[in-house]
């Protein structure tokens, strides 16, 4: 993959924007950007942002109103109202637009749209400096005569229009001239253009000349865009550029200073400029201002077509400011006020990041010799990529690192250890030096701070690679790292599972050889082209895996019960097999100790969103199926035991099937829709969308699990690797090669999951509020069976979801899950560990959630925001980001005309011979929306407004594109039906299908053309609307343009989301920002400020479990979730009548112990828990209770007592706020 060229395509996309929705550079007429000619439009309905409108005068006299009336009236254009903007269309724009999240009035700046009349920075100097060198610039637009227009074109396109074959022959020849390469006409034509009166005389003649059939048999025919575009001559506006270098004072100005060359040119308009000094000690800030001084427009002919309106407008408008002297417009303070040390710190580690200006009205940026600083309305930001690897020659880290060397195929124990330590070492070494580094600072204690975490979780390494000369330990980790590496090779390797293939495309060979992985030559197969890497370690994968093997193998150890280990690490970086890697462990190592009680599940992982479920569930079932591959050889079973390792997914009925029933009824469907094809002998049906299982192909081979084969007599028809017997459900792999083929150790019906729980529970946090419902879901945790084991790790991805109403009410059932997997007579509890890609106040947020356990960030960070020995900062960077902020256009048209842009640019990549190899990258476009309700109010302007923007943005640029139009047509013919939504609209399902089509490459192969000559794009999906639920678990390297619409309303959200794109290749992140929110216009005018440092901006968690409306909602789940699955005899449907009020002092000791810091909260548990406890004892003897389904309720049945309603989701909770008035005045 080449990145320059690359880069040549992303920029094309950012050009695009630049030139077409703020300028200039919009149209094709052949002339330098600074003297660019509009057609069709009006400066203001062409440029969506960087414009300066005059004031508006609310009070204009009628003799004013009386002459706007005449000059309307006198304009070629017709006239449409709806162009007009006025204050209540406005107005019912911002409603509009409103987001779905809550939103107060002070974050409004206006009820109307944005028309800044001033733009303006404000930068900091020395005291000393008394004045500074500035260049405004700006564009002007006026109507101009014929002989200032003329379009380049070719001298055959010139000839072309006086062919003989042209029956009606062009009306005005003698006026149409030739000169140096460009076209122009001699003099205006004759008679009216069209609009208030009809086209007539030789504009009339024209359209004739002008028909397909005069034009059939003449080449002019793909010429005609040219002169069709110089005969609009009524609708042309020409650009004059204005330049004006000035050295002002820095002192106050009471007035703007006018500029006075401007006005003899365009007498309707005047610019000015301002300045507001404000003296700070030995600094001065600096507010300079370009101001529109033009006359008044009146309010009631502020319409986008008005002319006057268009003349007094100043477009493409920039202040440049030199100087040697700039200094930092925020600084790092170590003794400002901060709310907690962990900002202190997040501060600290960001003081080398500084920001040098703020905009008015617009945002800024400058270059790297800090020597010029200058307004921009379109702020761009490369994000510098972090490196997870060592780029060093040492063999022995090499050494440490190569998964192989690990594996039992490996080195010797003793080089094993040598190599971890030395790899260690190197952390220590590293640490020392941050030390000294800090001994020089002024204020040193938050990077003491920073080094006293670096040192703990440096000596928990040493301890932890002392824990590898126990042999066991050392074997069961070798075992781990085995399965792990089979794992990364079956995950990247083309014959096996790194793609889905047809049965016919399946590999036949190695598929079941230990051998064959003992002897895996990868650089071999790299040569091949079979695999891309090598299979090793990142830096802190490896030792994330060590940190964890003391709290694995110790039940009793203090990293086991009282710290949860917090993977950090950017979107991208591997978090995903550093946890994999510790469950291996904790899998293999609990078998090898274990001659019985070990069976059961052995891992839990959860996750908050179904399309992360999806698509880790996928990851992590190749490693349970290398597992379990490694159990059925000889050299393995003895520690690996007789039962086999499996992973479940129990995400619920709209996910998978919850009964066998339900799945035998799933696999008739797909029978007979592959029964009615074969018999057919056509593709008439989608047996791939009857599958309901969550599994779309072996994890192994990858072969389909619904595909075509061809059978004795050769005919090709439909198999499926779903079976299903009386008491059973399976699925097997397709391909009888494969290791997989008698079945995949994989389960997916929540029936048979209770019968036999899988090794790895995989689900997501809501499933488990089905604990009460029940009477099986303790096998998860064998907390009913005294002689097995509980679950030994918990692990929950994406821990920044879990905040909010979801973070509260997983907190106060997390106690409920940590009783159920503790064993008390030994006192055994799960090791939990969880990753995130952004954290703040994770401290607070993990004691909400676990008790009293402490956070351990790995790895932490270092004193400086670009190094923690495992990551470090890039000189490279993929992704970019890019402001928008309109001005004077609403937030949802401008959307549209950037996704027109956006779509366009494409087939400038396409039809470009240096970029068009890499148009897969760039094909498809992500559209990202704070609301589902602005998810479907964009859909439903796809077929329309979306694609009829695209089409006339096309014609425009055809003459660049250099292309008949009918064979790019394809590029918005049938848009909407290759547009996707990602959101929580999908059934689960389906998200599996709908992510396999997004993956789908683009090829020229899928243009199709029609009898008429209009081209089509089949089986590509061009646009994807996506909420939040695109924010985490999806990696699809060709999606590498999107647009945010909007700020979401956390930032952790906005660089989840922003983060998809740009993971192998040059991507672009375009911000849109709407002006009328406060928040959106802060962040746009100091877009770089932001950027450069926003992990810097992250907002802290908020979790509140023990709040009096979540204990209200969520006690009665509790209460019925332990006693269900923890007493002994109280499981069963009708041991309801059993319950008596002590077996709920377990409970009572345990949460008292677990939120022993709030006393106020745990006495209001226990009271609302004696009142639920009375009033079960009170139904079974009053009421004659005898089952629990006539105890509990479901939160969708009508009129029932709340105290007995459980939850079935945790999402089931209203945000109510409870506010007490203590005085009224």
């Amino acid at each position: 993959m080449d990145n320059k060229i690359n880069k040549k395509a992303r920029d094309k996309f950012q050009q695009r924007i630049t030139k077409g929705m703020i300028g200039p550079g919009s149209d094709t007429w052949g002339l330098p950007d600074e003297e660019e000619i509009i057609s069709n439009q009006t400066p203001i309905q062409r440029y969506f942002s960087g414009i300066l409108f005059p004031e508006r005068d609310l009070k204009a006299c009628p003799t004013q109103l009386a002459l706007d009336d005449a000059e309307i009236q006198n304009q070629t254009e017709p006239t449409d109202d709806s162009d007009k903007i006025s204050p209540a269309f406005e107005q019912s724009e911002d409603e509009d637009n409103k987001q779905e999240v809550s939103e107060s009035e002070e974050d409004r700046v206006s009820k109307t749209n944005f028309f800044p009349t001033n733009i303006g920075l404000s930068v900091c100097l020395p005291s000393s400096i008394s004045e500074i060198d500035l260049l405004i610039s700006f564009g002007l637009y006026y109507q101009p005569k014929n002989k200032d227009v003329k379009i380049k074109i070719s001298e055959e396109g010139y000839r072309s229009f006086f062919g003989e074959k042209i029956p009606f022959q062009l009306p005005f020849k003698e006026i149409l001239r030739y000169d140096d390469g460009f076209m122009f006409l001699d003099r205006e034509l004759k008679g009216d253009l069209g609009g208030k009166k009809p086209r007539s005389e030789e504009y009339l003649a024209f359209d004739q000349f002008n028909s397909k059939d005069n034009l059939k048999d003449s080449n002019a025919r793909y010429f005609i865009d040219y002169l069709e575009k110089l005969t609009n001559i009524g609708r042309i506006w020409k650009r004059r550029d204005f330049k004006q270098n000035l050295t002002i004072r820095l002192k106050d100005t009471v007035k703007p200073i006018e500029i006075p060359f401007v006005s003899g040119a365009h007498p309707k308009t005047k610019v000015g400029y301002n300045v507001k000094i404000i003296q700070q000690d030995d600094r001065q800030y600096v507010k300079i201002q370009l101001v529109n001084l033009s006359e008044k427009q009146p309010a009631n002919r502020y319409s986008n077509r008005n002319e006057n309106l268009n003349l007094k407008s100043i477009f493409q408008a920039e202040i440049k400011l030199t100087s040697n002297n700039f200094l930092p417009y925020k600084e790092f303070a170590s003794d400002k006020l901060m709310l907690d040390d962990e900002a202190k710190e997040i501060d600290f580690i960001y003081r080398s990041i500084n920001s040098y200006a703020i905009g008015h009205n617009c945002s800024t940026s400058w270059n790297e010799d800090l020597a010029e600083i200058k307004t921009t309305f379109m702020p761009v930001l490369d994000i510098k990529d972090v490196t997870n690897s060592f780029n060093t020659g040492d063999k022995k880290l090499q050494h440490a690192l190569a998964l192989k060397n690990l594996t039992v195929w490996g080195f010797d124990q003793l080089q094993v250890i040598d190599h971890l330590i030395y790899f260690a070492q190197k952390y220590g070494d590293w640490i020392n030096l941050q030390d000294e580094q800090n001994k020089k600072e002024k204020q040193r204690e938050p990077g003491e701070q920073i080094i006293w975490r670096q040192k703990q979780n440096y000596k928990r390494l040493l301890d932890n690679i002392e824990i590898l000369r126990n042999e066991e330990v050392f074997k069961a980790f070798q075992i781990a790292n085995t399965s792990m590496y089979i794992q990364l090779i079956i995950s990247n390797d083309v014959d096996f599972a790194n793609t889905e293939k047809e049965l016919s495309k399946a590999s036949i060979e190695n598929l079941n050889n230990l051998e064959f992985f003992k002897n895996y030559d990868a650089q071999s197969r790299m040569d091949e082209g079979k695999i891309r890497f090598i299979p090793t370690y990142r830096p802190f994968q490896l030792a994330f895996l060590l940190l964890n093997i003391e709290g694995i193998v110790y039940p009793d150890c203090d990293a086991r019960k009282n710290i949860v280990d917090l993977i950090w690490f950017p979107t991208g970086g591997g978090k995903t097999e550093a946890y994999l890697a510790v469950t291996g462990l904790a899998i293999t190592f609990r078998r090898m100790t274990n001659k019985k009680g070990y069976e059961g599940t052995t891992v839990i992982m959860r996750y908050t969103l179904r399309l992360l479920t999806a698509q880790q569930f996928e990851r992590a079932s190749k490693l349970i199926t290398a597992l379990e591959f490694l159990r059925k050889q000889k050299e393995f079973s003895a520690f690996l035991k007789d039962e086999p390792i499996s992973i479940g997914l129990w995400v619920g009925m709209g996910s998978t099937p919850n009964k066998l029933k339900d799945a035998k009824s799933q696999i008739e469907e797909i029978d007979n829709e592959c029964e009615k094809i074969n018999r057919k002998g056509e593709l008439i049906g989608s047996p791939q969308e009857k599958n309901t299982f969550q599994i779309n192909s072996c994890p192994w081979c990858g072969t389909k699990l619904i595909t075509q084969k061809a059978n004795k007599d050769g005919k090709t028809i439909w198999v499926h690797g779903f079976r299903d017997s009386k008491n059973d459900f399976k699925i097997i792999c397709n391909n009888i090669h494969c290791t997989c083929s008698r079945g995949i150790p994989v389960q997916v019906i929540d029936e048979l999951l209770y019968e036999k729980p899988p090794t790895l529970l995989f689900g997501t946090v809501d499933k488990f509020a089905m604990l009460s419902w029940q009477e099986k879901a303790h096998k998860f945790f064998n907390s009913l069976d005294p002689d097995k084991l509980p679950p030994d790790l918990i692990i929950q991805d994406e821990l920044h979801l879990l905040s909010g109403p979801l973070g509260s009410i997983t907190g106060i059932f997390e106690s409920i899950i940590e009783i159920l997997a503790t064993k008390e007579d030994g006192g055994r509890t799960p090791k939990i560990i969880a990753s995130t890609a952004t954290t703040r106040n994770t401290e607070h947020q993990v004691q909400r959630l676990y008790g009293n356990r402490k956070v351990n960030v790995f790895p932490p960070s270092g004193i400086n925001y670009n190094d923690s020995f495992f990551a470090s900062e890039s000189e490279s960077s993929n992704r970019r980001y890019l402001g928008f902020m309109p001005t004077g256009k609403t937030s949802v048209d401008t959307q549209l005309q950037i996704l027109a842009h956006l779509l366009v640019a494409r087939l400038e990549v396409f039809t470009n011979k240096i970029t068009k190899f890499e148009i897969n990258n760039y094909w498809t476009i992500v559209s990202y929306y704070n609301s589902l309700k602005d998810v479907g109010r964009t859909f439903n302007k796809v077929g329309d407004e979306i694609s009829s923007f695209t089409s006339a943005l096309q014609n425009q640029l055809l003459t660049e594109l250099g292309s008949d139009k009918r064979e790019l047509a394809f590029n918005y013919n049938g848009l909407s039906n290759r547009t996707k939504e990602l959101t929580s609209r999908i059934e689960s399902n389906k998200i599996k299908s709908v992510l396999n089509e997004i993956e789908q490459p683009f090829s020229i192969d899928m243009i199709e053309k029609s009898a008429t000559g209009n081209t089509y794009l089949r089986g590509v999906v061009d646009l994807v609307l996506a909420t939040n639920m695109i924010s985490v678990g999806i990696d699809i390297s060709r999606l590498n343009i999107m647009l945010m619409n909007g700020m979401p309303k956390n930032i952790a959200e906005y660089i989840q989301a922003s983060s998809r794109v740009g993971r192998s290749t040059k991507g672009l992140v375009v911000s849109l920002m709407n002006p009328n929110r406060a928040r959106e216009k802060s962040y746009f005018e100091n877009f770089n400020n932001f950027h450069q440092a926003f992990y810097q901006s992250v907002e802290p968690l908020s979790i509140t479990p023990f709040t009096e409306n979540t204990i209200e909602k969520m006690l009665s789940s509790l209460i019925v979730s332990y006693v269900r699955n923890k007493v002994p005899g109280m499981a069963r449907n009708g041991d309801v009548v059993n319950f008596r009020k002590e077996m709920l002092a377990p409970l009572k000791r345990s949460i008292k112990q677990r939120f022993s810091e709030d006393p106020h909260a745990t006495h209001l548990f226990e009271t609302s828990l004696d009142h639920l406890a009375n009033d079960w004892l009170e139904r079974i003897h009053k009421a004659g209770i005898k089952e629990y389904k006539q105890l509990l309720k479901r939160p969708s049945e009508k009129d029932v007592e709340q105290d007995w309603v459980l939850m079935q989701s945790m999402r089931e909770i209203d945000a109510n706020t409870f506010i007490n008035i203590k005085e009224v005045f």
